[in-house]
C-alpha cells in the first residue's frame, strides 16, 4: 500500500512541477495559489448546503488543483519558504472545516437521522488529527508519513461521494456511505500514526543519553578531540550541523 501511494504521489508531483513552472513564469506565486484555492472552496459552501453536489465538486476540483500547485509554483519560483508552508497548512485546515461545516448544515436541513451528521463530525475531527499528529511528530524529530488517509485521499473520497450522491444503494445516499467510510478510515489513520510515533519516541527514550561534554579547558580531560566529534560546535543558525 505504501509503495503504491508513493508511486502515484511521485508521479503527480512531477506533473504538477511542470505546470507550476509555467505558472511561475507567468507571475503566479505560491501564496496566490493557496489563497485562490481557499476562496474557491468557500464559493462551493452554498452549493453544498443546497445539495448541488456536482457543481460543488467542479469548483472543489479546481480549488484542489490550486492547492496542489502552490508547492510546485514555489519550487519553480523563489523556492519554498517557511511562511508559505505555514500559510498553506493553515488554510488547508480552514478549507476542510468549511466543507465539513457545509455538510453538517445540509444534513440538518434535510432532517435526516443523526448518523450522517455524526459521520461528518468524526471525519472532520479525525482529518484535523491526521495533520496534527504528523506536525507534532515532525516537531519532535520523528518522520510520520504512515497511514493511507492523508489529505489527497480524503479529497478523492469526498469527491466520489459528491459525484454519486444521487445513487442510493440500500436506500441510503452513496454520499452518506462514503462519509461513514471516510470517518472510519481517517480515524484508523490517526490511530496508526499515533502508535507509530509513540513506538519511535519510546525507542529513542530507551537509548542512553550521551554524558555532558567536559567544560572547555578542563585539564582533567587533557587534549582530547573526541569531544569535538561527540558535541560538534553549533553553526551560525544555532543548531548542530548534521
Amino acid at each position: 500500500m505504501a509503495s503504491l501511494k508513493s508511486r502515484y504521489t511521485d508521479g503527480a508531483r512531477a506533473l504538477f512541477f511542470r505546470v507550476g513552472a509555467v505558472l511561475a513564469r507567468r507571475g503566479f506565486t505560491a501564496d496566490l495559489m493557496t489563497i485562490l484555492g481557499l476562496v474557491l472552496q468557500a464559493a462551493a459552501v452554498p452549493l453544498i448546503i443546497t445539495g448541488h453536489f456536482i457543481w460543488a465538486l467542479v469548483i472543489g476540483v479546481v480549488a484542489s488543483l490550486c492547492d496542489a500547485l502552490d508547492g510546485a509554483v514555489a519550487r519553480a519560483g523563489v523556492g519554498p519558504t517557511r511562511a508559505g508552508a505555514f500559510l498553506d497548512s493553515t488554510l488547508d485546515r480552514v478549507s476542510e472545516l468549511l466543507v465539513g461545516g457545509a455538510l453538517v448544515v445540509y444534513f440538518v436541513r434535510e432532517g435526516a437521522d443523526w448518523g450522517p451528521v455524526v459521520a461528518v463530525l468524526v471525519f472532520m475531527g479525525a482529518a484535523q488529527l491526521v495533520s496534527y499528529t504528523r506536525a507534532r511528530a515532525e516537531a519532535l524529530g520523528v518522520d510520520c508519513r504512515v497511514g493511507f488517509m492523508s489529505r489527497p485521499e480524503r479529497l478523492v473520497g469526498l469527491g466520489l461521494g459528491f459525484l454519486f450522491a444521487w445513487w442510493e444503494p440500500g436506500g441510503t445516499s452513496f454520499l452518506v456511505w462514503m462519509l461513514y467510510v471516510l470517518a472510519a478510515a481517517t480515524s484508523a489513520t490517526v490511530v496508526h500514526r499515533a502508535l507509530h510515533v509513540l513506538r519511535k519516541l519510546r525507542l529513542e527514550d530507551r537509548e542512553p543519553a550521551l554524558p555532558e561534554p567536559p567544560p572547555p579547558g578542563d585539564e582533567r580531560y587533557g587534549d582530547d578531540t573526541l569531544g569535538d566529534d561527540l558535541w560538534p560546535a553549533t553553526s551560525g543558525r544555532g543548531s548542530p550541523r548534521s
